[in-house]
């Protein structure tokens, strides 16, 4: 006969409690670090947005102001009230590495803090057929049909880039992607437009305002 092994009792109990406990899910908020540190930075200058065109809107001057509104409301830097001035006739890349540009901007308003970036705004079309259950008004009983339902598909990818003014040295970079679908066809681009900006704005004030996050921890009961 194999000899028995000695288990030790915490261990036992361990394992009990494992099997036997209930499980509560709960979620905690936790601070979570802005990205750049922005201590001694004062006044924020939200600069220009390269973007697609749009047939109805001036999407970096919507943009810029929605961003200019979001730190004004949310966060303490004295927010630059400038109207954005064109970025250089560069592609994109070049012109997030064009320090000197960035450093005359920030003396020209005199900002401690920049941000640019890209923005592209779309609409799609997704109308299809929809799957619903209906109860027979003859029968009652449940019936499931299809109907064709008319949907438009709003996406929003933000490229946001922030730079220390008195250097024009790039600090940080983040990309924001969201996609809202809306029933029928007669949505307002630009309502729109700032309701996608507004689901993305907690990860933007992120980066320079500290920001609870909430994280789902798991309790076990008696």
């Amino acid at each position: 006969m194999a000899p028995k092994l000695a288990v030790p009792a915490g261990l036992l109990l361990l394992a009990a409690g494992v099997c036997f406990a209930g499980v509560v899910e709960v979620q905690v908020k936790l601070p979570a670090p802005q990205k750049v540190d922005t201590t001694s930075m004062r006044r924020l200058l939200v600069a220009s947005f390269r973007a697609n065109d749009h047939p109805e809107l001036d999407l970096p001057r919507e943009v810029n102001r929605s961003l200019r509104d979001l730190f004004r409301k949310k966060t303490g830097f004295e927010v630059v009230d400038a109207e954005p001035l064109p970025l250089p006739e560069q592609p994109i890349e070049d012109v997030i590495r064009n320090t000197d540009y960035w450093k005359r901007l920030g003396a020209r308003f005199n900002a401690d803090l920049l941000v640019g970036g890209t923005l592209e705004f779309a609409t799609r079309d997704q109308s299809g057929f929809q799957q619903e259950d209906i109860v027979s008004e003859l029968t009652g009983q449940r019936l499931r049909r299809s109907r064709w339902v008319d949907r438009e598909s709003f996406k929003l990818d933000l490229g946001v880039y922030f730079f220390r003014g008195s250097s024009g040295e790039l600090l940080y970079e983040d990309h924001f992607i969201e996609e809202m679908v809306f029933d029928g066809k007669a949505n307002d681009d630009l309502t729109v437009l700032h309701q996608v900006v507004d689901r993305v704005s907690e990860g933007i004030l992120g980066i320079v305002t500290p920001r609870p996050r909430v994280e789902v921890r798991h309790l076990f009961t008696e």
